[in-house]
């Protein structure tokens, strides 16, 4: 096979492509050779490629997988993206040709037939994170039944088959992979698909069979070991599903080292709080800007859609724009359902734009055509009211149980444990039922101050303090014995309060629960320090719901809304009531907290979450039977008092919701 010939009176033919660079040969004991012998009696003719994929991802140990977020994207989402991306400007370029044909002399048609295989020929398709190479074998195979549709017409002009050979080619695939493995596997994939095609279509077979794939380059695609950024090949056309890594992760995953040179190396293009997927798009922007690539598409995590991940979607339509998009499409990630985003952009030349399949006439950087809410500012009077919770940055929660048995123990300078012991509720607490755990809390109190407090002073030596001590963030480590971000702002706006608004900073539902003084939320919760069942009503509305999915961003595993205090919340106009329209929002406020908590007390197992996946379902089934029901009839109203508030209609459309509301949001900012 290195170089072809007679083995044991048959021709073997020359395979080569670097399979036998090393000519050591294999240790095998007997069982790995009766199992190569059995695999070898195997039809493996028609096996599809794209299991390689799966391969890839199942042959990478848990901690590798989560370090690169790496992952396989089916058939159907890149078949979406290679579709539109890559072949839609080839078939219609294929199909004026075609078109033209009948009234062009026989030696006019020849000649345009053999130019346009070669511009197919010519095409290079780039996959800068291509994994096992899953997009650049369904590119591969779409562009080779072109390239066959062409030669058809031409067999049908009396040119011989022979004449018009096969001439597209694996080579035409580039490719960017940093895992070893993933990048062999690459080039398995292309080999095995083209040789499908040719055996399914006929054809010479070129010698050698197998070819040095130079243009998969096992590398990282973003950085050079220098710490420069990384040049991709030139290409007509890229394609791809980059890693999924929040930016969070990044350091613990990639290293502090490979992360902040990244961030600094891009820091006059993308904020430093980018996910690492959107370093892909933006490699691809900047080369349609320098008219090196017409089109790129990926999927991504939708998360792309807000924060500072958009600001990669705002400099695509600033020097180009998006002509598709599916902004939120179901996914698969190693069990989890995730929500992806898959979009293609170009340098603006493109006029038929679709978002979900559907024509539009402009797709936003939120990756929606509807109102673009983000150009909304934050509001003055919605200032200093919204808050994140405190970071506790080690084990500071505690058993309830355990903090009220410390409440009746006294300490010798007569201060009381229930200084620094509060009830302590994170983001689960509200949306479920409540864990009963405390926390304690020393505020911003100095060392010699928390020492006061005997019992929950031994406990945060002994439990925060060793792993405090090996924190890199330096306050973290000298502080010991505080909260990571303790949030003074938040305390000292709640605490004239009796009660106040949490929110459930990830949730499916927006649900504004009340919380009472002494509280203490954590990072998880988002703090509206206001005690009023207006602006409880307010949140809770249908009306603040369309607001604030636009303007929040998503979790990538799941569809849940992250809610932002500083884009839902400080941008939101609230309405403007006459006392009668407050009265009958504040009534329907209270109703639904009564009825929520009816709902709650006849489930010992039930969840807010669960009473609200009960009415989403109800909304597509009415049952006035229902249990449910009344709180369904409740939002009605209260959704109705609060559209009266603004003095609108009801009901509204959500982009009508939206318009409306940008339109308060740019009224009432300031010029």
């Amino acid at each position: 096979m290195k170089g072809g010939g007679e083995f044991w009176g048959t021709d073997i033919r020359h395979f080569n492509g670097g399979l036998f660079d090393s000519e050591d040969a294999l240790a095998l004991t007997s069982e790995d050779a009766a199992a190569l012998i059995i695999a070898a009696k195997l039809d493996w003719s028609e096996v599809e490629p794209s299991i390689f994929g799966t391969l890839f991802e199942n042959s990478l140990d848990v901690d590798t997988r989560s370090r690169r977020g790496a992952h396989y994207t089916s058939v159907n989402d890149i078949e979406r993206i290679v579709d539109r991306v890559v072949m839609e400007p080839l078939w219609a370029e294929w199909d004026a040709l075609r078109l033209s044909l009948p009234e062009l002399k026989k030696n006019v048609r020849l000649e345009r037939l053999f130019a346009f295989q070669d511009r197919l020929t010519a095409v290079r398709i780039l996959d800068p994170a291509c994994g096992s190479g899953n997009f650049l074998f369904v590119a591969l195979k779409k562009l080779l039944d072109l390239e066959y549709q062409v030669r058809m017409a031409a067999v049908m002009n009396d040119i011989g088959e022979f004449e018009m050979p096969p001439l597209v080619h694996p080579q035409q695939m580039l490719g960017i992979e940093i895992e070893t493995f993933a990048h062999e596997l690459a080039s398995i994939t292309l080999w095995m698909g083209y040789f499908q095609w040719k055996r399914a279509h006929g054809g010479h077979w070129e010698t050698p069979i197998l070819q040095r794939l130079d243009n998969i380059q096992n590398r990282d695609a973003l950085l050079n070991p220098d710490g420069t950024e990384a040049t991709w090949p030139r290409a007509d056309f890229i394609v791809g599903n980059p890693p999924f890594l929040g930016d969070k992760m990044m350091r613990s995953q990639l290293g502090e080292a490979y992360t902040t040179q990244l961030r600094e190396t891009f820091k006059d293009r993308l904020p430093g709080q980018s996910d690492l997927v959107c370093y892909w798009p933006e490699k691809a922007r900047a080369l349609i800007e320098a008219g090196v690539t017409t089109r790129a598409g990926f999927v991504t995590t939708n998360s792309i859609r807000g924060g500072k991940n958009r600001v990669v979607l705002e400099r695509i339509k600033a020097t180009g724009d998006l002509f598709m998009a599916w902004p939120d499409e179901p996914w698969q990630q190693n069990g989890a359902a995730v929500r992806v985003s898959l979009f293609g952009f170009d340098n603006g030349t493109e006029t038929l734009r679709t978002l979900n399949d559907g024509h539009v006439g402009v797709i936003n950087a939120d990756l929606n055509a509807g109102t673009d809410v983000k150009q909304a500012q934050k509001l003055p009077e919605n200032a200093g009211v919204s808050f994140i919770g405190t970071q506790k940055g080690g084990a500071f929660d505690i058993p309830g149980d355990l903090a009220r048995s410390w409440l009746s123990v006294p300490n010798p300078d007569r201060v009381s444990n229930a200084d620094v012991l509060k009830p302590w509720v994170n983001g689960m607490d509200l949306t479920r039922r409540p864990s009963g755990r405390w926390i304690i809390d020393f505020a911003q109190m100095d060392e010699g101050e928390a020492r006061q407090y005997l019992q929950p002073m031994a406990y945060v030596e002994q439990k925060i303090r060793p792993e405090r001590a090996t924190n890199s963030d330096r306050p973290s480590r000298e502080r010991w014995w505080l909260h990571q971000r303790s949030r003074p702002e938040l305390r000292e706006a709640t605490i004239e309060l009796d009660r106040f608004i949490g929110i459930p900073r990830v949730a499916k539902h927006l649900l504004p629960v009340w919380l009472p003084e002494g509280t203490l939320p954590d990072s998880q919760v988002v703090v509206i320090a206001r005690d009023d069942d207006f602006i409880f009503g307010v949140l809770a509305s249908t009306i603040h719901r369309s607001w604030a999915r636009m303007q929040g961003t998503y979790m990538g595993v799941g569809n849940d809304l992250r809610y932002t205090p500083s884009t839902c919340f400080e941008t939101f106009p609230v309405p403007a009531p006459t006392d009668e329209q407050r009265a009958e929002i504040e009534k329907w406020a209270k109703y639904i907290v009564q009825l929520r908590e009816h709902l709650l007390n006849q489930d010992a197992k039930g969840t807010l979450t669960g009473i609200y996946n009960q009415l989403e379902k109800l909304r597509n089934s009415p049952d006035a039977a229902h249990p449910v029901s009344a709180l369904a009839t409740a939002h009605d109203k209260l959704d109705q008092a609060v559209a009266t508030a603004y003095g609108w209609e009801w009901p509204l459309n959500e982009d009508q919701v939206l318009e409306r509301l940008l339109a308060l949001n740019l009224e009432r900012c300031p010029a």
